[in-house]
């Protein structure tokens, strides 16, 4: 059964670098994923057939959306507010999750990052959207540091399907620019 990876780049990123902070205190500002290893790690030798990454836009940042678009990803950004903060980037990848639950038959494998777990009471959310791929016989699997999950995003995942922590994977998936690289 193929995968879709489904990628809320901000919420991965964020949280590692808090893991990072505990990892190795003081090099934050130089935290990085090695994206090439996160998808080896996701995909554990199973066949892929769509990768999507959400995010928004940082400042000086286009290498990294390249690079994951070289690893296959459809790679949508969108703009920051006037804030900061992000503008429907959690949205976006809702939308895609759906429209392949919708598109794709047979059901195949639906393999979430992120610790997101807002928005489930009011009926909208990253829950809401793994409980439709599993009513439309999806299997389901999230994976996401442990240091900034929702515990009911990962309870529903541990019920439902499969939970993967990030945190056994950190020193392989994870680099300090310019001090550590990743194994």
């Amino acid at each position: 059964m193929s995968l879709n990876i489904f990628l809320d780049n901000s919420n991965i990123w964020l949280v590692g670098r808090k893991v990072c902070s505990s990892n190795e205190p003081g090099h934050e500002s130089a935290f990085r994923i090695h994206f090439a290893k996160l998808f080896d790690f996701v995909r554990n030798n199973r066949a892929v057939s769509f990768a999507y990454v959400g995010g928004s836009v940082p400042p000086n940042n286009d290498d990294l959306w390249l690079r994951l678009n070289a690893q296959g990803a459809i790679v949508e950004k969108q703009e920051r507010a006037v804030s900061g903060g992000e503008v429907a980037v959690d949205e976006a990848i809702q939308l895609q999750m759906a429209n392949r639950i919708i598109d794709v038959q047979p059901p195949e494998t639906m393999v979430l990052l992120t610790g997101d777990g807002s928005g489930y009471t009011d009926g909208k959310g990253f829950i809401k959207q793994l409980e439709r791929a599993l009513k439309f016989g999806w299997k389901i699997e999230v994976i996401s540091w442990d240091a900034g999950c929702n515990r009911h995003l990962k309870e529903f995942a541990q019920a439902n399907g499969c939970y993967r922590p990030l945190e056994p994977a950190y020193a392989n998936i994870t680099f300090v620019n310019n001090v550590r690289w990743a194994k």
